[in-house]
This record gives C-alpha cells, structure tokens and sequence, in this order.
C-alpha cells in the first residue's frame, strides 16, 4: 500500500492539497545515484530531509500532501511514509516522464480541487508555514512565493564549491509584490524599464535573493496550467510569466491570463463561513482583491522575503553539508544515541551525532559532524566537518575531514580523506589520501 493515513486527519475537502516533489539532480551526485538513496531520503541530522517539509506542512496545518517523485523512487519514499509518523494524509505517486514542477502539477491536477501548495523535499525554513498561507489567504494573489536571504556557509564539505547564481528580484514594498524577476550574469549592467519604475516607485532591487521553490497557486492557476503545455517548470516558466504580465498589459492580454481570471472571478461562491469570514477581514482591511479582473493590475505575484534566520536547501552538495551541520546544532534529539558504543577516551563534540548501534574505537574525535547508524570507526580516528551516512566502516588512524561518505562504503586504515564525496558501497584503496575527489563504484572496477 502507497501512503499512510494518520486517525487524527479530517477528511472534509481540505482548504490546500501540498505537492512535495521529490524528483532527484545531478548537483547532488554520487548521493543521489542508485547505489545510494533517493533525494528525498538522504539524512539530514541523521533523519531523512523529507521528514523536514512534512513537519513544516503539518505544523502549518496542510493534512493533505501528494508526494510526486519517479518511478524508480516511488517505492523506497512508500515504505518510509509507512513509518513516518505524523498526523497528515500522504500518498505518494511516480510519475513515468516529468519535464519539471509545472508539468508534474500538470499530471495531478484531476485529483487537486483547489488551492496548492507546491514544495521541494529539500528545504529546511524556520519561517511558520501558517504565517506564509494567512498572507496569502488574505491578500488573495494569482501565486505566492517565499525568498530568502542565503545563510553564510557554514564551510560546507565536499569537493565543489562553485557559487550558485541568484537572480534579480524587485519587490514593490508597500504591496510586497514580486514585480522584477531576471537572470543577470555578473558582469552585466541590469536595464529597468522606466514603466516599470514609474509603476512602482517604491520598488526594492536584491540580488542576494534565492527562491524557495515553495509556490502557492489559487485553482484557476492550475487550470492555466493545464491548458498551457509550453509552461513546464513553475520557476522557469510560470513565475517569470505571471511577474512580468503585472506590469506589461500586452502580455497580459496575448498569455490570455484574463479569460482564466475571470472565469475564477464568475464561479467565486462564498457560502462557507471561512470564506465569508475571511472576505469580510479583506474589506475591512481594504486588502481585498481588485474589483477590475480584466486589468493585468489585477494579476498579483506576492512574495514573502525570509532575512536572517534559517532558510536554505540540499540542492547543492556544499548546502547538504551546511543544512546537515546547522539541523544539528538546532537537534533536541540525543547526540550519541543509547544503543551507540564508544570506547576509552572518545571525544564527540556538542555540534556533532552518533547515530545508533555505531562503534567508535578509542581516542576517536568527532567534531561539527553526523555519523550515522551502524558505523564502525576504528582507533584514533579523527572526523571533523563531515557526514558520514550509515552502515560506513572507517580504519584505524584514518583522518575524514569536510567530506560525505555515503552508506557501505569502507575507508582503510591511515587513510586521509579531505573535501570528498565517496559513493555508496565504494572501498578505496588509493595509497594514502584523497584530497577534492568524487569516488563511486566505476572509479573501482
């Protein structure tokens, strides 16, 4: 059976149905290859990353999550929702082919009968998601979106450390819309039309922003995207759409975004005492959404700015380690679980785990890392800035330093391994380091 159904979820027609996609990149290989584990199951703090948005979903109040990812995945994220323990109803689907976010939406949109909520599996923000849907239920836009000002890094492991390009974002402050979204190289001059300027005067220009991939769509934008093919990511397409139509009338009026408005606008039936409660507030607060559905002034892109604080996701192997370090610190959980055995003179920092029934040998040190279950470290080992996933055996003497060695794989005595991913099931035997490597299985046979 797919999915798990919790005794405490209401099974009246929920207010939001969430969408998690869980599909896998290349940015996160070797972890991600089959010989590893699916994304959405790679540890953070020794639990799988998924569990994170889940909570963040529950805790807001969304009970309703549609966990897409492939074929191949579906299975694996299947039999973990069958242990998860929470209060939502969550059922997972593979999809055969998915060109990206919008298209996965595309294929769901039978079974979403109103709003969505669409998230990565990835993220970790410590921004309440009720906070973020009580703006968008009173302010009403076509899609609400969340940026957030990229964390310092925290000295992240790994052998790559290219820098992640972050576009340009204007934000009209009085309305918190996203009214400026654009791809800039570093070494171009960024032209603003003067409309846009005279439109919104008050327009505030970031190009330290990184988009969440968290996106909240009113129904009629689903509807949108199911009659419009071409639009297959909600990031790449459908956002620089909808941001760009708000100031231009003529692409407003050609992407035909109108007819969609208003047939919403026609069908709008406020019976519910929610509704009825909620549309009051908006009158009240002169919030409400605007009278002329035929304007492109009435096509709203809202947009939440997270600054400070904890906001990033495990889309890059450098923000894995990062996240990894940061869930830990913040972790009420034990650092050495019960069931772990450490021998004479074992040192384990307070930013650091041991997960359970992993061995550590004598004078071993572990510092600002996560060791995951089932490991066996040998004798004066020294970890220091890494993740080491479960089940890894490590020799004696061997010396692992802001590197990620993925579950089975087996480090010989006196090794030093330094800025490293080590695939699963990999035994290197090199003759004395590693230094800025990726390793996997092929690099073996």
């Amino acid at each position: 059976m797919f999915g798990a159904t919790s005794q405490l979820y209401d099974a009246r027609e929920p207010e939001f149905k969430a969408v998690v996609l869980t599909m896998s990149d290349n940015d996160m290989y070797p972890l991600t290859e089959r010989n590893n584990m699916t994304k959405a199951l790679l540890p953070i703090a020794n639990k799988p990353m998924l569990w994170y948005i889940l909570q963040w979903l529950e805790q807001g109040g969304i009970l309703d999550i549609k966990i897409v990812t492939t074929r191949e995945s579906e299975a694996d994220i299947s039999n973990y929702i069958e242990v998860y323990k929470g209060m939502s109803n969550i059922t997972v689907k593979g999809l055969s082919e998915v060109s990206g976010s919008a298209d996965a939406l595309r294929q769901l949109a039978p079974q979403i009968k109103g709003d969505v909520i669409v998230v990565p599996c990835d993220l970790l923000i410590d921004v309440p998601a009720v906070h973020f849907l009580d703006l968008f239920r009173i302010r009403r836009p076509a899609m609400a979106t969340m940026f957030y000002e990229v964390m310092r890094s925290e000295g992240g492991g790994g052998s790559s450390k290219a820098r992640v390009p972050l576009p340009v974002v204007g934000i009209d402050q009085p309305t918190s819309r996203l009214v400026l979204l654009e791809d800039v190289e570093s070494d171009e001059e960024l032209q603003l039309p003067m409309s846009l300027i005279r439109r919104f005067p008050s327009m505030a220009v970031s190009d330290k922003m990184q988009d969440s991939h968290v996106y909240v769509l009113q129904k009629w934008l689903l509807d949108y995207i199911v009659n419009n093919t071409d639009i297959e990511s909600l990031q790449d397409d459908l956002l620089p759409l909808l941001v760009s139509a708000q100031s231009d009338p003529e692409l407003f009026e050609s992407s035909k975004l109108e007819k969609y408005m208003l047939k919403a606008s026609s069908e709008q039936d406020v019976t519910d005492d929610h509704d009825a409660a909620a549309l009051q507030f908006e009158l009240s607060e002169s919030a409400a959404k605007p009278t002329d559905p035929t304007s492109s002034d009435s096509l709203q892109v809202f947009v939440y700015i997270r600054r400070g604080g904890i906001a990033g996701r495990a889309d890059q192997i450098p923000q894995y380690c990062d996240l990894n370090y940061i869930a830990t610190k913040l972790s009420i959980d034990p650092r050495v679980e019960e069931s772990a055995e450490l021998l004479k003179n074992v040192q384990v920092s307070a930013d650091s785990m041991v997960g359970q029934s992993s061995k550590l040998g004598e004078r071993c040190l572990v510092k600002r890392s996560v060791i995951g279950p089932h490991c066996i470290i040998g004798h004066n080992v020294k970890i220091t800035n890494s993740v080491i996933m479960d089940h890894v055996t490590i020799g004696d003497n061997a010396v692992i330093e802001s590197s990620i060695l993925c579950k089975e794989a087996t480090i010989p005595d006196g090794f030093q391994i330094i800025n490293c991913e080590i695939g699963a099931k990999v035994s290197v035997f090199e003759n004395s380091s590693l230094n800025k490597k990726t390793r996997t299985v092929d690099d073996y046979m």
